[in-house]
């Protein structure tokens, strides 16, 4: 019998990894609570009869290393530093500031988008048809953990839907699975939920007019293109590096601790019942020639210098994997031009990422479109431009005025160096060169009086501060 619950290959191969990218991102108190999946008990704590509490001392004293989540919120800061110019029709215009069913809008969404990427390396968009008396349709995200089966032909998904569903007070687990299909040449969707995850009506979603849909509108968004087949998450070597440096932080304040911990010992001599709140040991023989003797012996300690370098490399390490923010390097010193080199070279996966997840969403947008009836030119004028400028770029003013003169000398056309003046971050992103254009003619029909519209005084002639003070018409004084 068919199993919904049934998992794709490639998803067992790759669930692990998604599974640490959670985990690390969540901090500390997720890893610790994965006990020794992160950090293995020491081999001697096991032969104690007090195990437990040892590996309890011993995880309690480490520090996981919080590096995870601000790389993948500085890298996605990084990559919206600057939105992504968006054009929709008129008719879609609501879009914008409702795009999914909990109420996100549709920058918000293209910022859960390129964070997800980031994270796991995958992430789904679900186009909806239009709610009773809604104007446009809704597009729902899917972590790369919900889309669970899948056909490279695209035309079979199937989500997982389970989660908490608020019974008055309370909150229940419910399962539920949604299956996405083509079925004789036409979108379906059919809803298993329950426990025994019976199957719901099939339900075939249509577009304005009652049009049938030919594809499944279900874009699935990866970080290097729209392929289905999930890839290693971009990160994977930070959170690795996050739990190298954990576990060798265990060790490392575990020597402390030990090293700290030095016993009193008395050798040929009692000791006494109590020093401090410590105990002692003694040591005796029979022997006349052993001279009684005191001393406090511990662990030497020697390992602990190598446990501190090899932290600090594998921060090196965690750095070169792609946290920026902990990148030690010494910039003060860099000229701007070698720095924006290098940054061109480390920032080449955050330029697949940024171009995937806009073709993502606007390949989402053009199924949202096509639902509305929008026409095929419509469709086509639909587009997300990603931000590709991941440093300041604003254009200086000499550059500025050689650009204008450029144009001001037909050397480029309008389109380019509204283009420029875009990128160089003079002119909106939120509008494209027509629409500059018709507002330019819109200033130039009111011509407003330059003084008036500046509310500026008119100008005064310079006067000579040698000529003679000039008569007083009203025969008095000046004040």
């Amino acid at each position: 019998m068919a199993d919904v619950t049934n998992k794709h290959p490639d998803y067992a191969d790759r669930e692990a990894e998604w599974k640490q990218m959670r985990d690390t991102a969540r901090g500390e108190s997720k890893v610790k609570a994965e006990k020794e999946e992160y950090l293995p008990m020491p081999s001697g704590f096991r032969a104690s009869d007090h195990k437990d509490k040892l590996y309890e001392s011993y995880q309690k004293r480490a520090q996981f290393p919080d590096i995870v989540n601000p790389t993948v919120v500085g890298l996605a800061g990084t990559i919206h530093r600057t939105e992504a110019q968006i054009t929709l029709p008129e008719r879609m215009e609501p879009i914008w500031e409702r795009a999914t069913p909990d109420g996100l809008p549709l920058e918000a969404l293209h910022a859960r988008i390129t964070a997800e990427l980031l994270t796991t390396g995958r992430y789904g968009l679900l186009v909806g048809a239009p709610a009773e008396g809604a104007e446009v349709p809704w597009i729902a995200g899917y972590t790369t953990e919900a889309l669970i089966n899948w056909s490279t032909e695209r035309d079979f998904f199937v989500l997982d839907e389970s989660g908490l569903v608020r019974d008055g007070f309370e909150w229940k687990d419910e399962k539920q699975y949604r299956v996405l299909e083509m079925k004789e040449g036409a979108y379906t969707a059919t809803l298993y939920k329950g426990d025994k995850l019976a199957a719901g009506e099939e339900v075939k979603p249509q577009a304005r007019g009652g049009v049938a849909l030919k594809e499944i509108p279900f874009v699935v968004i990866g970080a290097r293109d729209l392929s289905v087949t999930p890839e290693t998450p971009p990160l994977i070597g930070v959170a690795r590096s996050a739990v190298s440096i954990y576990q060798l932080s265990a060790d490392y304040r575990w020597q402390l601790f030990m090293t700290g911990q030095e016993t009193p010992t008395f050798i040929n001599c009692d000791a006494p019942e109590t020093i401090g709140a410590g105990i002692a040991i003694s040591l005796k023989s029979d022997s006349p020639e052993v001279t009684p003797d005191f001393k406090y012996v511990g662990p030497a300690g020697k390992g602990i210098e190598a446990h501190k370098t090899a932290i600090v490399d594998e921060r090196e390490v965690a750095a070169a994997a792609g946290a920026k923010l902990f990148d030690t390097e010494a910039s003060s010193q860099e000229s701007g031009e070698s720095r924006k080199v290098r940054y061109a070279a480390q920032t080449a996966s955050l330029i697949t990422i940024a171009i995937a997840g806009a073709k993502g969403l606007e390949a989402a947008l053009r199924f949202a479109g096509r639902m509305m009836g929008c026409s095929d030119a419509e469709i086509e004028d639909i587009v997300v431009k990603p931000n590709l400028s991941f440093i300041n770029s604003r254009l200086s003013s000499s550059d500025l005025q050689a650009l204008v003169k450029s144009w001001q000398d037909h050397a480029i056309s309008y389109e380019t160096l509204y283009d420029n003046l875009q990128r160089g971050e003079i002119a909106s992103p939120e509008r494209d060169a027509e629409a500059e254009r018709k507002l330019i003619e819109d200033e130039m029909d009111d011509e407003p009086d330059p003084i008036v519209a500046g509310a500026l005084p008119p100008p005064v002639p310079p006067t000579d501060p040698n000529a003679p003070p000039a008569e007083n018409p009203g025969g008095q004084n000046a004040a």
